[in-house]
């Protein structure tokens, strides 16, 4: 799983200028990626945050992590409590684990897939019926859903592709 995080974070091609282009082969590659760190949604956080859980489960007391981190265990214990409220920032977090010998990854995982979420909304800006709905439980296999984006994306207006159009707007994308 570290190998996967590390290739998400180094993309293949780590010098190229990232621009607002639908790539449809990185698209279904980042898709195939994130389907191992899915799993990672099944499981909560806990409740007291990884770090503490960690520590606790090693047997180290927050004054023991406190020393390794050259602070003291009621600070250490500040910074656990940040984490679990969620108000710690990866710039801190990062520095608090190491005192674990640990390392944060960072990762975003798709509620959905991402070739299905760029498919359906390419359907809804041409305004043709949606071959994939999340409830129909009908998926078309990667290599058709691509090629259906690739023939939707033709027929509309990329610019303003994402953005939310309000009701009885223009929904074709051709603004």
């Amino acid at each position: 799983m570290i190998w996967a995080t590390k290739q998400l974070l180094n993309p293949v091609q780590p010098n190229a200028a990232l621009k607002n282009r639908l790539n449809l082969t990185r698209l279904a590659e980042l898709d195939r990626q994130f389907c191992e760190f899915a799993q990672l949604q099944r499981h909560n956080m806990p409740r007291c945050g990884w770090t503490k859980t960690v520590r606790l489960a090693m047997g180290m007391s927050s004054t023991a992590l406190g020393g390794r981190l050259g602070m003291t265990g009621q600070g250490v214990r500040k910074l656990e409590q940040a984490e679990a409220d969620g108000t710690i920032t990866l710039k801190t977090l990062a520095r608090l684990v190491q005192g674990l010998n640990c390392e944060v990854c960072y990762v975003l995982v798709p509620r959905t897939s991402l070739v299905e979420q760029v498919l359906t909304r390419a359907q809804e800006v041409a305004g043709t019926p949606l071959l994939v709905t999340p409830h129909s439980g009908t998926l078309l296999r990667e290599a058709e859903a691509l090629e259906a984006i690739s023939k939707l994306m033709k027929q509309v207006n990329r610019r303003g592709f994402w953005q939310v159009r309000p009701p009885g707007g223009p929904a074709s994308g051709r603004e």
